[in-house]
């Protein structure tokens, strides 16, 4: 019997308890814009997972004398971590297969990690403590040789063109500009890259990377987006000889649809299909992406 009378006052005891406030990552920075990995507004302690895949092909050389396709599936591993309200730190480690095959149908198929990329993003400017208007950052970073040297069943290494990255230290310089207005946002950045000298003695060109994009979110579910994504890359070389193959300027027109199946997910699903092939002696194929996004 005393054992039921202290039920009742222990049971309102424990739900009287304060308990730390748990909230979503959309309440925490006080906007419910939906953001790919990378264009989301910062607050101390956010972090983000992500999952990528894409594939894609392109097309070197003449058709009938020396033509090379090229063709990978990628699945990027990312993580962002908010230690400070400005402050963004990134790693993205790349899990990639590979087939090159040559107009003798000889092929080359690799598969294994790439070339893990990590940054810093600092923003230097919002106008808001929450939820801001303006937000302007500053991206540093660098690739990192992580991608293993791949060899054939003889023991020999494939072809450079075969192979899942450059094993080169390349940093990276970026700035970006976001404005939230009501159900739009908008994005504009532009990344450098200037290569080091990797495997074999090669060293890609030195590379820029822009991207505008508008988005439309009419829903708290889901949102439109519709970017044109650029790349200015110069020439590469291979012991200090001059190799133009590739170099040039391609621009895409990438639209996408991201959907909120739940609170702090996002499924994001896109095509980036070339419109501009300025590239010296290649040709590509649209690209196919879709990735989630899962904020703790």
């Amino acid at each position: 019997m005393w054992k039921s009378c202290l039920a009742a006052p222990l049971l309102m005891a424990t739900l009287l308890v304060p308990l730390e406030g748990q909230a979503c990552a959309t309440c925490a920075c006080g906007d419910p814009t939906l953001t790919s990995m990378g264009t989301e507004q910062p607050f101390a302690g956010r972090l983000r997972l992500a999952n990528q895949v894409r594939a894609w092909s392109l097309t070197t050389g003449q058709d009938a004398v020396d033509a090379a396709t090229l063709r990978e599936l990628r699945m990027d591993l990312s993580v962002a971590y908010a230690p400070l309200p400005w402050l963004f730190l990134s790693a993205t480690l790349p899990l990639q297969t590979r087939s090159l095959q040559q107009i003798s149908l000889s092929r080359e198929t690799a598969w294994g990690p790439g070339d893990m990329e990590v940054g810093a993003k600092v923003f230097i400017f919002r106008d808001r403590e929450f939820s801001a208007n303006h937000l302007i950052g500053v991206l540093a970073g660098a690739r990192l040789p992580t991608s293993p040297t791949v060899n054939d069943a003889d023991g020999r290494p494939l072809s450079l063109d075969a192979q899942l990255g450059t094993a080169s230290l390349d940093p990276l310089l970026g700035l970006s500009y976001s404005t939230f207005r009501g159900d739009w946002s908008f994005l504009a950045s532009a990344t450098g890259y200037l290569p080091t000298r990797g495997r074999e003695g090669f060293r890609a060109g030195a590379s820029l990377r822009t991207t505008l994009a508008a988005q439309l979110q009419p829903s708290p579910r889901w949102a439109v987006r519709l970017a044109v994504d650029s790349r200015l890359e110069g020439p590469s070389d291979l012991r200090g000889v001059p190799d133009p193959v590739g170099s040039g300027f391609l621009a895409y027109v990438s639209p996408d649809v991201l959907f909120s199946p739940v609170t702090d997910v996002i499924v994001e699903l896109g095509v980036r299909v070339p419109v501009l092939n300025l590239l010296d002696n290649v040709r590509q194929s649209p690209i196919l992406q879709a990735s989630i996004v899962y904020d703790l």
